[in-house]
């Protein structure tokens, strides 16, 4: 038996939720959690709080404060010594008490507080309706605490994709687990489901839960609009529910002070055991998804400090996604049919106040283990992207060995851990779907897939796939077979973007003509943005599109200037799709634009060829950026100039904020660019960004004579004259551009041509000369 002045104990536990009916009713963080430490106190039957010499507050997110775990002392009359804005990561609570267990035990601390709590549910309200709740002033983002843990350590892949929510990575862990374990999709979602019934019955006895219908496994499978896919194979009764108001405490005190102060010995659930152990942080860098070598071997541990994992007779296994306690639970070879995975309700259903659920689990397991004092039961938490692994064992009962000042097996889970791929950011070719997810917009639409997947070589990689590619989608959403292990090929789309396709490596595509038209006269393209009913202006698909046309022009060495108008006759574009834009951030969805940029040229800065703008109407914002882009601007008498941005809140970000001055210099640009007012063609001509006006309806001839007139001189020349003024007017100095123009890529190429020795011979022939552009 262990000494009772070094054996730790949970003496009191207490929760706090809150549902009021008016905003004006609702309870801030820091005034639940101080409920949920008040009913801790009456719980424990014992005035302990005035004992209390270490408080530590679990990282909250619904609302920012200077310094919360002052503020809540301050609340609650008290001053302990030590006080923590603790860290993030759903693993917090568990590790508070473990920390002060064995502080404790090494004669370190008498009492500890350990203490979380988030209003999200109101939060969310107030936010929706413009609203301030009657709480303690928002802190700024400069003065608000910065809890530990709130970042994760992410790849730029991931990044680049969205891919930092929760709810989009554990679904890699439970396809990959799916195709490990040898089941289809259809039977780990009919598991998951049958999983998730059994938390969603004990959240219908808890007086503390946020939800407590009980919906059986067929409600909670089902797809429906109340219960539409987040990230598959997820539907929203799979997901951690954060929208809650809810907070919970635990006291952790010694057995002899327990006694002293006077907490009735069927209150008092001793610490026996416990583990701790991490993966690599970033999710991308580990080396499976099919396990994790950290929940592993904490479970592992946990069950052999106990004798095996049959003495648990009560558990909570952390469920923020089904596959986190799927994994558990074949890792401690127990069955949910025989001992319940919790005893607490689940995140969906208890609710998952964020950082905080474990700290109510632990509640749970309190009250459990007093009505059941000869069982031991099992806490274990998890946090981050399956990072953080921490488990507890506690039971009414004294343990009979001491507990273990170092819970640490970190080195054990490093030792088992596999090789991990080396991950690529850039790849063209083969690859191997290794895992994968779909995401989900609001309206219940697939988004696109995300896909990780392997080369060849092993190396991992991030890939998207395109909603419309319905031949990779529909490996991803079947429920019969398991993606995993489907190949196909990876290649760089006009965003930047590694995208992966289904079967053997496609030829590029030119578009679908959906957005702009093509058309070639011998060696000039001509281009029309083609969307003349939103008065040609760009959304993701038509910059895409036009990315797409540009590339193939740049890298064609038949095609030597290209033509840019818009369909119709009333503009050439109005810039951003604005009202796209706004309908696709309200489904959730990014808005991308091409690396090459707006209409895939005013991030282009690598096009030799000569591009000419023939503006037939509006070109407004983006649109007018377009034309900045293009080498020459020829103007329907008709057509209107402007970046009215800052009227709707933006900004010409497209280049136009750089080209307009170098093109007319800074007051006329300034004048421009700071009002937003539109300027016509004449004005343009005038101001000199406009090199020709035309006759009305007249644009394209004249375009055309501009082309034909660059089309006679030698493309090889063209090129070269191009590049050479471009660069040199980066050039710090005319005497620099000169002396290093020879050097110039275009420059080499003019001299290496057939057209450097075609144009003095035809003129001494007294020809006409016959370029090749080669």
């Amino acid at each position: 038996m262990r000494d009772p002045h070094f054996s730790p104990v949970i003496i009191g536990v207490g929760e706090a939720i809150d549902r009021p009916t008016t905003l004006e009713q609702s309870l801030e963080p820091v005034a639940l959690m101080a409920q949920a430490l008040e009913a801790a106190q009456d719980d424990a039957g014992a005035r302990v709080l005035a004992h209390v010499d270490t408080l530590d507050l679990v990282g909250l997110v619904s609302w920012r404060y200077v310094d919360p775990v002052g503020q809540l002392a301050e609340r609650l009359g008290i001053d302990p010594a030590r006080k923590t804005n603790a860290s993030m990561g759903g693993e917090t609570p568990i590790r508070l008490i473990h920390e002060a267990a064995v502080r404790i035990a090494r004669g370190e601390q008498k009492v500890a507080a350990i203490v979380g709590g988030e209003s999200t549910h109101s939060a969310t309200r107030a936010r929706r309706d413009k609203a301030k709740p009657p709480w303690t002033p928002l802190a700024s983002a400069e003065t608000a605490v910065r809890f530990p843990s709130s970042r994760f350590a992410m790849s730029p892949p991931a990044v680049a994709l969205g891919m930092q929510d929760p709810a989009q990575v554990y679904p890699f862990y439970e396809m990959a687990a799916q195709a490990a374990w040898g089941e289809t999709p259809a039977q780990a979602q009919a598991e998951s489901a049958d999983l998730w019934a059994r938390y969603a019955q004990v959240a219908a006895t808890n007086p503390n839960a946020w939800i407590r219908s009980a919906p059986d496994a067929a409600t909670i499978a089902e797809i429906t609009p109340d219960n539409r896919l987040i990230n598959w194979p997820y539907p929203k009764l799979m997901v951690a529910n954060p929208q809650v108001n809810q907070a919970a405490a635990i006291l952790v005190t010694s057995l002899a002070l327990a006694r002293e102060l006077g907490v009735p010995e069927d209150r008092i659930i001793h610490v026996w055991s416990g583990a701790a152990a991490r993966e690599p942080e970033d999710y991308l860098l580990r080396d499976s998804y099919a396990h994790s070598t950290a929940q592993q071997t904490v479970l592992e541990t946990a069950a052999a400090q106990v004798g095996g994992a049959d003495r648990f007779a009560h558990m909570e296994l952390y469920s923020c996604f089904p596959v986190v306690p799927k994994m558990a639970l074949r890792t401690l070879g127990l069955d949910a049919d025989k001992v319940p995975p919790t005893v607490t309700g689940g995140l969906t259903f208890f609710g998952a106040p964020l950082n905080n659920y474990m700290g109510h689990a632990v509640a749970a397991m309190t009250r459990r283990l007093r009505e059941h004092p000869e069982d031991l039961g099992l806490l274990y938490g998890q946090g981050g992207y399956v990072n953080k692994h921490h488990a507890l064992v506690v039971g009414a009962k004294a343990p009979d060995q001491p507990l273990a000042q170092d819970y640490s097996v970190q080195a054990a889970a490093d030792a088992a851990r596999g090789p991990v791929p080396v991950l690529v950011e850039r790849y063209d070719g083969p690859a191997t779907i290794e895992t994968y997810t779909v995401r989900f917009g609001r309206d219940g639409a697939p988004q696109d897939g995300i896909v990780i997947a392997r080369t060849p070589a092993g190396e991992r990689l991030m890939a998207r796939i395109a909603p419309d590619d319905q031949a990779s989608m529909s490996p991803l959403l079947s429920m019969e077979r398991s993606a995993v292990g489907t190949e196909g090929h990876v290649r760089v789309d006009v965003f930047g973007t590694l995208i992966w396709e289904a079967g053997a490596k496609r030829p590029r595509s030119l578009g679908k003509g959906e957005f702009a038209k093509v058309e070639r006269e011998g060696p000039l393209t001509i281009v029309t943005i083609n969307r003349p009913d939103v008065m040609n202006a760009l959304h993701p698909m038509a910059n895409a599109e036009l990315a797409e046309i540009f590339d193939a022009f740049a890298a064609d060495p038949d095609q030597w200037v290209a033509i840019i108008t818009g369909a119709g006759d009333k503009a050439f574009s109005a810039g951003n799709d604005l009202k796209y834009t706004a309908e696709a951030m309200a489904r959730g969805e990014p808005t991308r634009t091409p690396t090459t940029g707006f209409a895939g040229l005013t991030s282009r800065f690598d096009l030799d060829k000569p591009v000419i703008a023939a503006v037939n109407g509006l070109a407004m914002g983006g649109g007018f950026e377009v034309a900045l882009a293009c080498d020459l601007i020829v103007a329907d008498e008709s057509a209107v100039f402007a970046l009215p941005e800052p009227k709707v809140g933006l900004a010409a970000l497209a280049g136009g904020l750089h080209r307009l001055p170098r093109l007319i210099g800074l007051k006329r640009a300034m004048g421009m660019i700071l009002t937003g007012r539109r300027v016509g063609a004449r004005e343009g001509v005038e101001l000199g960004f406009v090199n020709e006006v035309a006759p009305a309806g007249e644009v394209m001839a004249v375009a055309r004579r501009w082309a034909q007139d660059i089309l006679a001189c030698s493309p090889m020349s063209i090129r070269a004259s191009k590049q050479t003024v471009h660069r040199g007017l980066d050039t710090p100095s005319l005497e620099a551009a000169y002396r290093g123009q020879d050097a110039y890529p275009a420059v080499k190429a003019l001299f290496r041509s057939a057209d450097v020795r075609e144009g003095p011979l035809a003129f001494a022939q007294k020809r006409p000369p016959k370029w090749t552009g080669r």
